[in-house]
């Protein structure tokens, strides 16, 4: 074998290895991005757990969800604040899940429930309230996703739910 041949061989071989290992390195990225989803998708139910966990915690939290702030000037300074502290951080959650969705991160499938979740929330004029005061702190795209919002059929809002009689 002379050495052009050893060398066309040669380069054969390294390009067969280049191959396989952009082969390899594929999919590798495909399991980092499936990794990466399922990171986003945990983190985004474990914040809805924690601030789920807060207001069942809470005894304050809990009635300014349930009753007190059915009008937004029937609360006292000190319940409006924490309301609107409050529903910022799951709003925060929401246009975090909605960004999510619109990257390709979460699955419809998975929007699904937070998107009714938000719409139950949206549907009380307290809520509405407090959006029309922060509604700059979202991104443009968000804003305009909860503002043409149509309320969740057949949802009951969390006051309704624990109002309700046993059938």
């Amino acid at each position: 074998m002379n050495m052009e041949t050893v060398n066309v061989w040669a380069q054969l071989i390294a390009s067969l290895g280049v191959i396989i290992s952009l082969f390899y390195l594929a999919a590798q990225v495909r399991q980092n991005t499936r990794s990466a989803r399922a990171i986003v998708v945990d983190s985004l139910a474990r914040s809805m757990h924690d601030l789920a966990f807060e207001i069942a915690q809470n005894d304050e939290l809990l009635k300014l969800a349930t009753t007190s702030l059915q009008d937004w000037n029937s609360g006292t300074e000190l319940e409006r604040a924490r309301f609107a502290s409050f529903m910022l951080g799951y709003f925060k959650l929401f246009e975090n899940a909605w960004f999510q969705m619109h990257k390709g991160t979460l699955e419809r499938d998975q929007w699904e429930g937070y998107d009714a979740f938000l719409r139950s929330v949206w549907m009380h004029p307290t809520v509405k309230t407090w959006w029309s005061m922060r509604r700059t702190f979202f991104a443009p795209g968000f804003r305009q996703y909860v503002e043409s919002c149509k309320e969740a059929p057949s949802v009951p809002s969390l006051s309704e739910l624990v109002q309700r009689e046993n059938r």
